[in-house]
């Protein structure tokens, strides 16, 4: 029915900004970070495209760490016979 979006948001200080500026050419020109050049000066960064890349380097929080340790110790508990596969 209804067309839901999440939008994320990530407040950046001002120094994080400068930082931003300043790195963006190093990053593209290493290509560590999704950008599109159609015109030899001009470089566009995706809004989406960002998100994602920013997604992909998350570092986890202790909390997240020994959830997943957890989880993984316990499937290892199950005999292998009754595991499932993915």
């Amino acid at each position: 029915m209804y067309d839901h979006k999440i939008h994320y948001c990530f407040i950046l200080s001002e120094e994080q900004m400068k930082y931003l500026r300043s790195k963006k050419y190093k990053m593209t020109h290493f290509s560590q970070i999704p950008y599109y050049k159609p015109e030899c000066k001009l470089i566009f960064f995706e809004k989406s495209a960002l998100l994602d890349w920013v997604r992909n380097v998350k570092v986890k929080s202790e909390d997240e760490i020994r959830k997943e340790a957890a989880l993984h110790l316990s499937s290892l508990s199950v005999p292998r016979s009754e595991r499932a596969h993915v």
